[in-house]
Formats: C-alpha cells, sequence, structure tokens
C-alpha cells in the first residue's frame, strides 16, 4: 500500500513558489499570484538586511487572510552557518515565536538566508518547531528532498550559465550538472528554463518550484517576463498549486524514509 501511494504521489504535479525577504515590492507580487489563483510560500526576516525594508506585521496579516503562507527567514537575515549556538537558536528560534505573535497563527516553514546551512542549523531549525526548510538549490522537479533541504526548480533571475553550474556544485549535485548540460544549457532565459522545467512536471509528475525576490524583481525590470511564466504555469488541468507547507505535508504522506530524511 506505502508503494502504490508512493507511485500515485511521484505522479502528481505540483506547482508551488516562493518569495523571499519580506519586501515592500511583494504586494505587487501578491497581485501578481492572486490573479492567477497561485499559492506561495513569502519568508520574511523581521528586519531586513542593510537598508532594506521589510514589510510590517499589518501586511503580513494581510497576506494571510489572502490564503498565502508566511515563512520565517530568521530575525535579522544573518547567514546561519557557522554562528554559535546562542546566536543560532535567537535567529532561528525567536524568528518563529516573533512571527508567530505578529500573525497570531503557527509559522511552519523556514528558509535560509542566502541559502547556507549544515548540519547543524538544519538540527536547529528542526528543534525549533519548524515542519520544512526551503534551500536555494536550483533545477530540481521531483519529490526525492527532504523536508528540510526543500530545493527549488527556477530562481526569477536572469542567471548566466556559470550560476547555474556553481549553484549545483555548491549543493553537491553531480546529477543535476549533468542533467542541465543535456537539458537545459541551451535555454537562452530563464523564462525557457522555467518552461522547459514546468513541462517535464507536467509529463512526468515532480514539484515545480519558482523562488525569487520581488525587489530584484522590480530593480531589474521583470515583471512582465514573470507574468509571463506565471501565466504558463497557471490553471493547468490536473495540476496540485500548493503551498511550500503544503508540499511538504505531502511529503509527509510519502514513505517515512523519504519524508523524514534531512
Amino acid at each position: 500500500m506505502d508503494q502504490r501511494r508512493e507511485q500515485i504521489l511521484d505522479k502528481i504535479a505540483i506547482v508551488t513558489t516562493s518569495w523571499d525577504d519580506g519586501h515592500p515590492c511583494d504586494f505587487r507580487l501578491a497581485d501578481e499570484l492572486a490573479q492567477r489563483n497561485l499559492p506561495a510560500t513569502f519568508y520574511v526576516p523581521l528586519t531586513g538586511e542593510g537598508n532594506k525594508s521589510v514589510l510590517p506585521g499589518e501586511a503580513l496579516r494581510t497576506f494571510r487572510k489572502l490564503g498565502f503562507e508566511i515563512g520565517a527567514h530568521t530575525v535579522s537575515h544573518r547567514i546561519l552557518r557557522g554562528l554559535e549556538q546562542k546566536e543560532l537558536s535567537r535567529e532561528v528560534r525567536d524568528s518563529k515565536r516573533m512571527l508567530e505573535e505578529l500573525l497570531g497563527s503557527e509559522v511552519h516553514m523556514f528558509c535560509y538566508p542566502r541559502g547556507r546551512y549544515d548540519a547543524e542549523v538544519i538540527a536547529c531549525v528542526q528543534q525549533s518547531g519548524f515542519e520544512g526548510a526551503r534551500t536555494t538549490r536550483m533545477l530540481a522537479h521531483t519529490l526525492d528532498f527532504g523536508r528540510f533541504e526543500m530545493p527549488t526548480s527556477v530562481q526569477a533571475y536572469p542567471h548566466p550559465p556559470l550560476n547555474y553550474f556553481k549553484n549545483l556544485a555548491n549543493h553537491r549535485d553531480g546529477s543535476g550538472i549533468v542533467r542541465y548540460v543535456q537539458k537545459y544549457l541551451m535555454c537562452q532565459t530563464w523564462i525557457d528554463v522555467g518552461k522547459k522545467l514546468f513541462d517535464e512536471v507536467l509529463l512526468k509528475g515532480g514539484v515545480w518550484h519558482l523562488y525569487g525576490h520581488s525587489w530584484e524583481i522590480q530593480e531589474l525590470g521583470l515583471w512582465d517576463q514573470l507574468g509571463d511564466l506565471l501565466d504558463y504555469v497557471a490553471h493547468q488541468p490536473g495540476v496540485i498549486y500548493a503551498s511550500n507547507g503544503e508540499v511538504v505535508e505531502l511529503m509527509r504522506r510519502k514513505t517515512p524514509s523519504v519524508a523524514e530524511a534531512a
């Protein structure tokens, strides 16, 4: 029965999106998503990095009422790897507590700032009561990942090919590098990469995960390109549209050896 259930889940096509840093441009992003009935998870630090603004509690509560998930992104957007245990705990545990106080509801998901983490960081996130955590590993489109190392498919950013190689190498994803060379290296834009990955998910099942930063989309003038990609993946028959937290819940329904892996 468990094997049959896993086979069914592996054939399901899922679309999820996530957006980091809680910048005020998330308002426009939320509107773009809502127009297409696309769910999302917004990962928000309590204070912004550098001089960047962060959405206030009232805005986050509004997002929740609109159906979007709010996830934690530390207290002050510090890179967690290498922090002393006390500081690590403060950034992770306190971000959950403070966000829950602002929202008046539980926060289940976490995102590692700049995608940097190690086993100690994962353990802290788990012990703090989160259900899962997202990384910045790209070009992934299957359900075979641990709940605390959730990868992505494509970033809303015009990466040159070298960046994809670096990203996959940093995550020790040798098979991903081979797959990139074979399937995506000739793609002209990040939109092309995103569409090709989505087509694969439609055909074979899996998870298509778009992530990004609204402030980068604004600075680089990517709104039209983003709209094109969102239109491409929205309203597809048979596709499950889910927040990151809902994808993690699907993971929990898979076999324990997969769902509980870190």
